[in-house]
């Protein structure tokens, strides 16, 4: 199947003070449409940065060092800023972490929902509202029409996060970028937003970029997992495969590090030592200082990505069967 995303080589540097730091380095990836691609790592990782690159809306202090990303035929570094202001929210949207921050405190919902409709579909003030508290009804949102006067503060951080995905959603975009979209939610409206976030682009046949810290929501919501270490890609692959059979020691650390209720706290795995500092990474894997697999190459060179049966592992046990 074609890709709707492609991300070959991306390389993402902060500069401060003159100093130049890789954040993001030489990540590539395809996104199917459809499909739900989950990207994992711990905080700090370059996951975020990686979404903010493709959204090219990284702050000043950061740019896209090299590599390429192409959406639905369009060469996304080659083209101007109004260029992509035409195509953010039309051809790619995102959901961002904190729905308080998405919306603006000043104008209710329905001023905030008509919006994309106007711009992007060239629909007329009547036509707009219509479309938007379809969306509501859509995102599961009852009386809708309410809704659409009342302001941010008045709802809840749930009914949020629906407004939140209904906005994003609102012009059938082909790519969905959810960077954390539950994090600021309780345990059962996570659940819920998860589930509609899947079934809505199914419907839609929206491919979705899911962004999270967490094995659990990636284990029950994602078609294929990216595993990001340090910047890097870890292990790229099918779900079900990499759940149940991970190559990389540190993809097999968290997995194994997932609460589970039959658990007891007092002994759940960790993953011993701390993530490198960028701009003060290791020689060789950037993983090997935490790896308990680690052998006397992975202090010395960094591994390559290689193909084993199929998936993507950036570990030197793999190296022989590239």
């Amino acid at each position: 199947m074609e890709s709707v995303l492609s991300v070959k080589d991306l390389s993402v540097q902060f500069i401060n003070n003159k100093k130049i730091t890789d954040v993001v380095d030489g990540l590539s990836f395809e996104l199917r449409p459809g499909e739900v691609l989950g990207v994992v790592g711990e905080s700090g990782c370059g996951k975020s940065v990686t979404s903010l690159a493709i959204m090219r809306l990284l702050p000043e202090s950061a740019r896209i060092s090299s590599g390429e990303i192409v959406c639905d035929g369009k060469k996304l570094l080659n083209l101007s800023e109004k260029e992509m202001c035409d195509l953010r929210g039309n051809l790619i949207s995102m959901i961002f972490q904190d729905p308080m921050t998405a919306l603006n405190p000043t104008s209710t919902i329905g001023k905030q929902l008509i919006e994309p409709f106007i711009i992007h579909q060239g629909c007329n003030k009547a036509e707009a509202l219509s479309r938007s508290v379809e969306m509501l009804r859509k995102v599961g949102i009852s009386s809708p029409e309410e809704r659409m006067n009342e302001y941010p503060h008045q709802l809840s951080g749930g009914i949020l996060q629906r407004i939140v995905i209904a906005t994003a959603l609102a012009c059938k975009p082909k790519v969905l970028i959810a960077d954390e979209p539950t994090t600021a939610l309780d345990v059962t409206i996570q659940a819920q937003i998860l589930d509609l976030i899947k079934e809505l682009c199914e419907e839609l046949r929206t491919a979705v970029l899911l962004i999270t810290h967490d094995m659990g929501v990636v284990a029950e919501t994602a078609d294929r997992v990216m595993v990001m270490y340090a910047g890097r890609l870890a292990e790229y692959g099918n779900a079900k495969s990499l759940f149940s059979n991970p190559r990389h020691p540190y993809t097999s650390a968290l997995i194994r590090a997932i609460p589970s209720l039959d658990k007891d706290v007092d002994k759940l795995n960790q993953i011993p030592g701390t993530i490198p500092v960028f701009g003060n990474m290791p020689t060789g894997c950037r993983f090997a200082p935490r790896c308990e697999k680690c052998m006397e190459i992975c202090n010395k060179e960094t591994p390559g990505i290689y193909n084993y049966d199929g998936e993507l592992v950036s570990c030197f046990k793999y190296r022989s069967t590239d």
